[in-house]
């Protein structure tokens, strides 16, 4: 049903908005669009040619009958292509993107040779256009992510219902576990026995149907004589919530990571945090402003962290260049390192804050309950 719809809603939509009149997508065997494509080899073409939809052929291999109008030979390629006279051809393949440089040079030659020069000199790579199709979502890959969602967020809850202090090790832990000290030294999956007044983040994730979501939590482990958070674990809280509000006010749908970005900067700034673009305190920094960085990477159905649209400094500049569609699922993951003078200069709480959220006509939306507090275990 996922792909189904994928077809039907997205695919037309991406071609038309990266100008695409034909896309071939030369396969040979398992490889990244096999989910979306089927497990078999071929040539699979789609030709926009007016209308609501996007007609679909197979040559020179099988496909679902539900999904695909024709299946020819790879033999009928120039004829097929010369029928239909496409202005821009779409070619899997990249010359600036490695992961998405998926057709063979062998099959590109064969591919060239067989188009014929007039439409050799219209092929174009496909790599943003394929960003763009993985990046869409249909509604039913928006309701999958909300389950996948509750999934994780639920057995986060069991892992820190394994913790008992003083016993527990973080590699005794399920998913991606770590301490910082106030000097922001960090524990992450090893042998570091956890310890009363430690803040410990967890994320992990769930997968189904080449669809994958990763969540994450934050728990306190009460000391001693306490019986609910501390003053300072609270504060770092109502950082969280505060940033949560600005993310959520400022990230659009159309506009690009890179735009988004720029304009989360400026919003975290004029609210009295200080940016930083790496996830480590900066020491130079104004030392009773609290610290914020922000890596918000796509979920769900990608190839690739580094070749889907992403609001982060982190990762290649052309992943900043994607416009973020509409219904785009990602992670509202930031990192706030807030200082503590008290405890001595330099010292400070960190936590990551990691929910699993999409972008809708309204702005920033939450598929399922994000996180609500830091869980205290006793």
């Amino acid at each position: 049903m996922c792909i189904r719809d994928r077809f039907r809603v997205i695919l037309p939509q991406v071609m038309r908005e990266n100008k695409v009149d034909m896309w071939i997508y030369v396969k040979r065997g398992d490889d990244p669009l096999s989910f979306e494509l089927g497990s078999d080899s071929g040539i699979f073409i789609f030709t926009d040619r007016g209308g609501k939809r996007i007609e679909r052929a197979v040559l020179g291999g099988r496909g679902d009958r539900d999904l695909y109008d024709l299946f020819a030979s790879e033999d009928d390629l120039p004829q097929f292509v010369a029928e239909r006279d496409p202005k821009r051809i779409a070619v899997n393949y990249s010359k600036e993107r490695p992961k998405l440089n998926i057709i063979s040079e062998e099959d590109f030659h064969k591919l060239v040779h067989a188009l014929g020069e007039k439409y050799a000199q219209r092929v174009v790579p496909a790599d943003r256009l394929i960003v763009d199709f993985l990046a869409g979502r249909t509604m039913c890959e928006i309701a999958l992510f909300g389950e996948l969602s509750i999934i994780s967020a639920k057995a986060i809850e069991k892992e820190f219902d394994k913790i008992v202090p003083g016993v527990t090790k973080l590699s005794d832990l399920k998913g991606n576990v770590f301490v910082r000290d106030p000097d922001g030294n960090e524990h992450n999956n090893d042998d570091y026995v956890i310890q009363r007044g430690d803040l410990i983040g967890l994320l992990l994730d769930a997968h189904m149907l080449d669809f994958s979501e990763h969540n994450g939590g934050i728990a306190y482990v009460l000391r001693e004589g306490e019986t609910h958070l501390p003053p300072e674990v609270q504060k770092i809280w109502e950082h969280a919530l505060t940033l949560r509000n600005i993310f959520r006010k400022n990230i659009k749908a159309g506009l690009t990571g890179g735009e988004i970005l720029k304009t989360l900067i400026q919003k975290i700034e004029e609210a009295g945090y200080v940016y930083i673009d790496k996830d480590i305190y900066d020491r130079n920094a104004d030392p009773l402003k609290t610290q914020v960085h922000i890596d918000f990477h796509a979920m769900g159905r990608i190839i690739s962290q580094e070749d889907a649209p992403r609001i982060s400094p982190l990762g290649p500049d052309w992943c900043r260049s994607f416009k973020i569609p509409l219904y785009h699922t990602f992670t509202l993951e930031y990192m706030i390192h807030m200082p503590v003078p008290e405890w001595g200069k330099g010292k400070h709480l960190y936590i990551c804050v990691h929910d699993g959220v999409m972008v809708t006509e309204r702005g920033v939306e939450f598929p399922y309950p994000p996180l609500q507090k830091i869980r205290a275990i006793r």
